[in-house]
């Protein structure tokens, strides 16, 4: 099975600047752990006054927090491929005139982590704070044979802001015609978004 890297792009599209008020702090939404009974109940999440001229609306939403923010569409797409480490924290997405815009919307918090980087073959820098986590990628190397058969969209446990997706949900993405994302090869990938 191949894997692909997933970025959230999306020109035009109402840029989300923070996580709503009340909210973990920000930093616990890259672990990898249950944020169900902190988050808060009717969340609402706005488009930035930074960018007044974006505003567009995305299957997966762009947002300065580098987290999973996405449609209630995207929501039932990954449902249907039975993903087992999903927790959806829900919220209401406003425009910049605080007009509801997106009703149905989540952030999608990957619980858990798969061993999927080849850390004796890929060639990166370690993160100088987190110092169990990799600060920047230069050319990524997957160890498929440690990565679950059933894991279908994940973070890396030694780079857990990385989100890798499994080629047949990336087919179904595209198939959908879901918007506001990019995908990259893994091989060989050396953690530029172009």
């Amino acid at each position: 099975m191949n894997y692909f890297v997933l970025k959230v792009r999306g020109a035009d599209a109402g840029f989300i600047d923070a996580y709503p008020r009340g909210s973990p702090a920000d930093w616990k939404f890259d672990k990898g752990i249950s944020l169900a009974k902190e988050f808060p109940t009717g969340g609402v999440v706005s488009f930035s006054d930074n960018y007044p001229d974006a505003r567009e609306l995305r299957d997966f939403q762009p947002n300065l927090m580098s987290a999973l923010l996405v449609s209630g569409r995207t929501r039932k797409l990954l449902e249907s491929f039975d993903v087992d480490n999903t927790e959806w924290l829900p919220v209401v997405v406003k425009d910049h005139k605080n007009n509801v815009v997106g009703p149905d919307y989540a952030f999608l918090n990957l619980q858990g982590a798969e061993d999927a980087i080849d850390m004796e073959r890929s060639v990166y820098r370690m993160n100088a704070i987190a110092k169990d986590q990799i600060g920047r990628i230069k050319k990524l190397v997957v160890k498929h044979e440690t990565i679950r058969p059933q894991a279908k969209i994940f973070r890396c446990t030694n780079e857990r802001r990385l989100i890798l997706i499994r080629e047949d949900v990336h087919a179904a993405f595209v198939q959908a015609g879901l918007t506001g994302f990019k995908v990259y090869e893994t091989e060989g990938w050396n953690g530029l978004e172009l």
